[in-house]
C-alpha cells in the first residue's frame, strides 16, 4: 500500500520512515515542529503545501519529522497545547478555497504526551480541484516541491470530477506447476476505475526486463481475456506484452486486461529470477499507472522448497 493511502499511522511508522531513510516524493513530505506557527507566512505555507496535493495526485505532509537531504532523519515533536489537531484543521479550511473533501489529519503522540505530537496530514487527490491557496496562487506538487501552475494546468484542473480514473487491481503472477524441466507462472492484471465516468480507451503492457529467451517462454491462454495481444521484442534483453482493452469500465468496476502464462527452465530458475524485473504498466486517457515488481522473493519464500 502507498504511504499515503494507509488507513492509519502510528509512532512505529514514523520511527521507520526515519529508520529506513525513507525520501520525500511527489507524495510525502516532511516539516520539522517549526513549520507550524501562528505567523501569516507560515500559514501561507501550509496553504500552499496542502493545496498543491489536492490539486496533483494527493500525498501526505508529516508535521514533527525532520529531513536532512530530503530524507526523514529524526523527530521534531510538535506541542500538541500550542498546536492543537482543531487549529491545523482551521488553518487549512480557512485559506485554501475550495475545501478538500476527505483531508483527514491523524495525531500521533510519543509516549502518550501531547507534548511529544506528531501531525500526518492526509491529502486525498481532490476530484474539487483546482484549489486555490491563502496567497491567490494555485500549486502542485513537483518533485520534493510546491509550485504555482501554470494558466493552463489551472484550466485543465476545471472539470476534472468529470474524468475517469483508473489504477491496476488484482495484477499477480503466480506459480501454477513444474512440469518436465519447465516451471509454469501464469500473469495476470485487472483494471479498477476509481473515477466518476465510464472509460473505453485503455491498455495494459507488461515489460520484462532481463529477458533471456533460451529460458523463458511466453504461451497465450485460451481465457487471455480479449485476445489483442502484442508481444515485441524492445532490445536489450527486453520484451513487452501488451493488450488493448475492448471493454468499457464503468465506476467502481473492474475488468480483468491480462493474462498469459510464462515458462522458466526449472535448472535455471533461481539465476533467471534473481535477474528477472517485471512492469506493468496501465495506459488511459487521462494518465497512467505504473507498478515494479521481481519474482525472486517470491521463490524464496514459497516456491524454493516446493520446487
Amino acid at each position: 500500500m502507498e504511504l499515503h493511502k494507509l488507513e492509519n499511522y502510528d509512532i512505529e511508522f514514523i520511527e521507520s520512515l526515519i529508520k529506513n531513510e525513507i525520501e520525500e516524493s511527489i507524495n510525502v513530505d516532511f516539516k520539522s515542529a517549526d513549520a507550524l506557527s501562528k505567523l501569516d507566512a507560515k500559514k501561507k505555507e501550509i496553504s500552499k503545501d496542502v493545496s498543491a496535493f489536492a490539486n496533483s495526485n494527493g500525498g501526505i505532509i508529516i508535521y514533527g519529522v525532520n529531513e536532512i537531504n530530503h530524507k526523514a532523519s529524526e523527530l521534531s515533536f510538535v506541542n500538541g497545547n500550542e498546536f492543537t489537531k482543531e487549529w491545523l484543521e482551521q488553518v487549512i479550511s480557512s485559506t485554501i478555497q475550495r475545501n478538500i473533501p476527505d483531508l483527514k489529519i491523524f495525531p500521533i503522540r510519543k509516549g502518550g504526551k501531547i507534548e511529544n505530537t506528531i501531525y500526518v496530514v492526509q491529502i486525498p487527490e481532490s476530484f474539487e480541484a483546482p484549489h486555490i491557496a491563502k496567497d491567490k496562487k494555485f500549486y502542485k506538487r513537483y518533485n520534493f516541491e510546491s509550485v504555482a501552475m501554470e494558466e493552463y494546468e489551472v484550466r485543465n484542473l476545471y472539470g476534472k470530477k468529470l474524468k475517469s480514473k483508473l489504477i491496476l487491481s488484482g495484477y499477480n503472477i503466480s506459480y501454477i506447476e513444474t512440469e518436465g524441466d519447465d516451471v509454469k507462472f501464469m500473469c495476470q492484471s485487472g483494471v479498477f476505475n476509481e473515477g466518476e465516468i465510464a472509460e473505453s480507451d485503455y491498455k495494459v503492457n507488461v515489460y520484462f526486463e532481463n529477458f533471456d529467451s533460451s529460458n523463458i517462454k511466453i504461451h497465450w491462454r485460451a481465457d487471455g481475456v480479449g485476445r489483442n495481444y502484442d508481444y515485441t521484442m524492445l532490445g536489450n534483453n527486453r520484451v513487452k506484452i501488451s493488450n488493448i482493452g475492448i471493454s468499457t469500465i464503468f465506476p467502481n468496476e473492474t475488468v480483468n486486461v491480462i493474462r498469459f502464462n510464462f515458462d522458466i527452465k526449472k535448472s535455471e530458475i533461481e539465476e533467471v529470477l534473481n535477474k528477472l524485473k517485471i512492469e506493468f504498466r496501465l495506459y488511459f486517457s487521462n494518465g497512467e499507472d505504473i507498478i515494479e515488481t521481481n519474482l525472486i522473493d517470491y521463490y524464496n519464500d514459497k516456491l524454493k522448497e516446493v520446487i
